[in-house]
C-alpha cells in the first residue's frame, strides 16, 4: 500500500470529533472523512466538577460509532485524546474506564501544552509560509471552549505563551453557576473578559507590536462564519471588519442566533461570549489584520503521526520554539544569562561525550538543555531555597511542546542542582528516577565547571575514555582553577554512580 490510513479522535469540551486521514509516502495528508457530534461535557465538568452518568452513556454511544468507523476504514493506526473537560473531571478515571470497557478504545489524556503544540503543527503543515508569517509581530490565538492560548511570535521565534481561562464554555458555566440572569449574561461576561485581558496586556504585551492575529482551535465563531460569512475564512481580513462582525453578533437576540445556528442551543449561548473576547483581544493588541486558516486539532494529530511514522518531515523547527520560550522565561526570572549559557554549553558537551554510555535519547538532550537554561530561575524568589523555588516555578509554567511529565522531569533536574542533594526517594516521584538521576548528574557537573560564574573553561574539551572508564575534562585556561577542581570533585560521585565514568579534571600544560 502506497499510503496509510490514520484515525484521529478528539473528545473536546463541547464537540467530539472523528477524522480519517490518508497519509502518503510523499508527506501528503488528506482528510477522507470527518464526523462531529455536539455533547457539551463542559457543562458537567465546569458546572458540577464531574461527568454525569447520562453524559458518560451518551459519550460511549458516540464512541461506539466512531470505533465502528475505524474498523470500516481498516485504519493502520489511531489516536484518541481527551481534553480539558474529561481531564479536569473528578471522575476522570471512571470515565476512561467506562469508555474502554464499552467501546474498546484507548483514550489518552492530553495536557494543554501538548494540545496547543499539535494545533501549531497543523498550522505549520497547512500554511507553507508559516515561517514568513511569524517573522513580525504575530499573535497565534488558539481558542478552546475551556481556555485560550496566547502565543506571541516575532522574528521567527516564540517570545511568550500564556494560557487564560477565557474559553466561552468556561465563562458560560461560571456565570450559570453564579445564577446570572440571561439578560445580564453579556454584561457580566464582558466584565470577566476585560479583567483577564487587561492583566494579560500589562504583563505580556508591553513592548510588542502585534501586526497580525492567527485564529486557530475550537471556536463557535469559526463555525458561524463558515455558515454565514465564509469570505472571512482562509484569507487575511482587516481588524475593523472582524470587530464589526463581532459587534453584530453581540447585539443579536438569543432567538435569532438559535434560528441561524439551528441544531443546538449550546452554540447560540456560546457565540456572543466568543464574539466579546475576540473583539476585546483585537482592541487590546492593536492588531491590524486577522487570519483564520481553519486548521483542526485532529489535523495536528495526523501531522504528528506522519512525522513519527517518517512519512513527513516538518519544515518548521518546533524545538527551537521550545528553547526560545525557555530563554525568554529565564529572562523573565532574571537568570544570570552568561552563567546559564556556560552551563548549557558544558552540559551539552558532557551529554554528547557520554552518549554511548548514557542510554539517554535526543529528546533527553533537549530536556537537559532547558534545565540548564532555567537552573537558576529559583533565585528570583529566594537565594536560600533556589532549587526548591526553581522546581515549583518550572512545574507551574507551561512550555508549549513539552508534556507535563517532561516539565516535571526538568523541574526535578533543577531541584537537584547539587549532587549531594540528590534524593532517590524524592526522585522516584518523577516517575522515572534513573533518567532523572542521569540528567541531574550531568547538570551538577556542568554547573560545577562554572563555579565562579566567569566562564574560565570556555575552550574546555570533554571526552569519554572507555578503557579507563573516565570522563576527561581538559581545560585550556592557564589561570587558577582551584574552585572548579574542588567543585568537580564534590559533584563527581553521582555522575560516576549513574554512568560508571569517573570525572577527571585536568589543565592543559603550557610550554
Amino acid at each position: 500500500m502506497s499510503y496509510k490510513l490514520f484515525g484521529a479522535i478528539c473528545l473536546g469540551s463541547v464537540e467530539q470529533e472523528l477524522s480519517i486521514y490518508e497519509i502518503r509516502q510523499n508527506g501528503s495528508i488528506r482528510p477522507v472523512e470527518r464526523a462531529t457530534t455536539v455533547l457539551p461535557l463542559s457543562s458537567d465538568t465546569f458546572g458540577r466538577g464531574r461527568i454525569s452518568i447520562e453524559s458518560m452513556d451518551a459519550l460511549c454511544g458516540i464512541l461506539t460509532r466512531y470505533a465502528g468507523a475505524l474498523k470500516t476504514y481498516k485504519v493502520d493506526a489511531y489516536k484518541a485524546y481527551a481534553t480539558v473537560a474529561i481531564r479536569e473531571a473528578e471522575n476522570c478515571d471512571i470515565v476512561l474506564d467506562r469508555i474502554k470497557v464499552r467501546t474498546g478504545l484507548n483514550i489518552e489524556l492530553i495536557s494543554n501544552s501538548e494540545q496547543r503544540y499539535l494545533n501549531y503543527k497543523a498550522l505549520a503543515y497547512n500554511e507553507g509560509d508559516f515561517t514568513e508569517i511569524i517573522k513580525s509581530g504575530t499573535l497565534i490565538l488558539d481558542t478552546g471552549y475551556g481556555s485560550l492560548q496566547f502565543s506571541i511570535f516575532d522574528k521567527d521565534a516564540l517570545i511568550s505563551t500564556e494560557n487564560i481561562n477565557l474559553g466561552a464554555a468556561k465563562i458560560l458555566a461560571d456565570l450559570s453557576r453564579a445564577r446570572i440572569a440571561d439578560n445580564q449574561m453579556i454584561d457580566r461576561a464582558e466584565e470577566m473578559i476585560n479583567s483577564e485581558l487587561i492583566n494579560y496586556k500589562k504583563l505580556y504585551l508591553k513592548g510588542y507590536d502585534i501586526e497580525s492575529i492567527i485564529g486557530i482551535g475550537e471556536n463557535v465563531l469559526y463555525r458561524y462564519w463558515a455558515q454565514e460569512r465564509p469570505e472571512l475564512l482562509k484569507t487575511a481580513v482587516p481588524a475593523d471588519r472582524i470587530i464589526a462582525e463581532c459587534e453584530s453578533i453581540i447585539s443579536m437576540k438569543s432567538s435569532e442566533l438559535s434560528e441561524i445556528l439551528g441544531r443546538t442551543l449550546t452554540y447560540s449561548r456560546l457565540l456572543p461570549i466568543a464574539a466579546i473576547y475576540y473583539k476585546r483581544i483585537i482592541e487590546i493588541t492593536g492588531a491590524r489584520n486577522l487570519y483564520f486558516p481553519c486548521t483542526d486539532f485532529t489535523d495536528g494529530m495526523a501531522v504528528d503521526y506522519a512525522e513519527k511514522a517518517k512519512l513527513y518531515k516538518g519544515g518548521h523547527n518546533f524545538e527551537n520554539d521550545i528553547i526560545s520560550e525557555s530563554r525568554n522565561m529565564a529572562r523573565r526570572y532574571r537568570c544570570n544569562t552568561s552563567h546559564s549559557e556556560s552551563v548549557e554549553e558544558y552540559a551539552l558537551l558532557i551529554f554528547d561525550a557520554i552518549k554511548k554510555f548514557s542510554g539517554l535519547s535526543k529528546r533527553d538532550r533537549l530536556l537537559l538543555q532547558i534545565a540548564a537554561i532555567l537552573h537558576d530561575c529559583g533565585k528570583f524568589v529566594s537565594i536560600k531555597n533556589v532549587d526548591e523555588c526553581g522546581y515549583f516555578i518550572v512545574l507551574s509554567t507551561e512550555i508549549i511542546g513539552l508534556s507535563h511529565d517532561e516539565r516535571k522531569m526538568i523541574a526535578g533536574v533543577i531541584r537537584f542542582r547539587s549532587s549531594s542533594a540528590f534524593d532517590y526517594e524524592l526522585a522516584a516521584k518523577s516517575g522515572d528516577p534513573i533518567r532523572l538521576a542521569k540528567l541531574s548528574a550531568i547538570l551538577c557537573l556542568a554547573n560545577a565547571l562554572d563555579r565562579g560564574h566567569v566562564d574560565k573553561l570556555k575552550d574546555t574539551k570533554v571526552s569519554a575514555n572507555e578503557k579507563n572508564m573516565e570522563l576527561s575534562i581538559l581545560a585550556s585556561y592557564n589561570g587558577d582553577l582551584t574552585l572548579e577542581k574542588l567543585s568537580v570533585d564534590e559533584n563527581a560521585g553521582l555522575f560516576e554512580e549513574v554512568f560508571g565514568l569517573r570525572p577527571i579534571f585536568r589543565q592543559k600544560k603550557r610550554i
